[in-house]
């Protein structure tokens, strides 16, 4: 495995293929963030923008981060008509706000920041009460054919990788998630929420959704292209996945 790059900053080699592949967010998680905490919004670790357009359509004032500048250009593109959005290229680890926010926001991406410092900033870049929204899209094969098929390239050409065949459990109870997380003390008022969907593609193109995810990017590139090959050759010639996006929120206490 490739060891001489970042693992959270592999993905602007692609950044166009990861636009077009990668998918977008439910509606009603915009709805139900907004309900939780309003304007202005800070968001983290913002790619090309797949969250950052659905926030903006709602007219709220957005500081978008993004600290890969591939990412960046096509995430300033995709709001480019959005006066009430500002993209920073920078981590969130380094952005210093000019403002407190009344919502953090980060989709996809709040595992890739700081351990030691990110509640430490998160607090420091909220105002008392504001709102934090994290939310991740996780999937799996809707037939089985299809993961018998990942199951068994996997395990002759990458064994090491973790296949998702079915939901992520999460650790019971919001007090949990929380711990797990490793959110201090300082921040309440936690919620979760879940929403199911499915999602049908190309063949060719889940291998190109596969090739955007970091665990595949990081492969040696023979290997990725013989475990690809096989996928080519073992998967129909469509797949069906189904999508869970979860959602995390807490309250910044005053």
């Amino acid at each position: 495995m490739t060891t001489n790059r970042v693992r959270g900053r592999v993905f602007g080699e692609i950044a166009d293929e990861y636009d077009r592949i990668r998918p977008s967010y439910p509606a009603q998680l915009v709805a139900d963030v907004l309900a939780y905490a309003g304007p202005p919004a800070l968001e983290v670790g913002a790619g090309t923008g797949k969250a950052t357009e659905l926030f903006a359509a709602h007219g709220i004032d957005l500081v978008a981060t993004e600290p890969d500048p591939a990412m960046a250009a096509l995430l300033a593109r995709r709001v480019a008509d959005r006066p009430n959005v500002t993209v920073t290229v920078s981590t969130f680890e380094e952005y210093v706000p000019e403002r407190r926010f009344g919502l953090l926001l980060c989709a996809q991406a709040w595992h890739w920041v700081d351990k030691e410092v990110r509640w430490q900033r998160a607090a420091a870049a909220l105002a008392p009460g504001g709102g934090i929204a994290l939310f991740w899209n996780a999937d799996w094969p809707g037939d089985p054919e299809v993961t018998a098929a990942l199951r068994a390239a996997h395990q002759e050409f990458a064994p090491h990788l973790t296949l998702n065949t079915g939901p992520i459990s999460d650790p019971a109870g919001e007090e949990a998630w929380a711990a797990d997380m490793g959110m201090p003390p300082g921040f309440g008022d936690l919620g979760t929420r879940s929403y199911r969907w499915e999602r049908t593609m190309s063949a060719a193109d889940y291998i190109a959704y596969l090739s955007t995810q970091s665990a595949y990017r990081l492969l040696d590139e023979d290997v990725r292209e013989r475990l690809f090959g096989a996928l080519r050759d073992g998967l129909g010639a469509q797949v069906r996945l189904n999508v869970e996006t979860k959602l995390y929120l807490a309250r910044h206490l005053p």
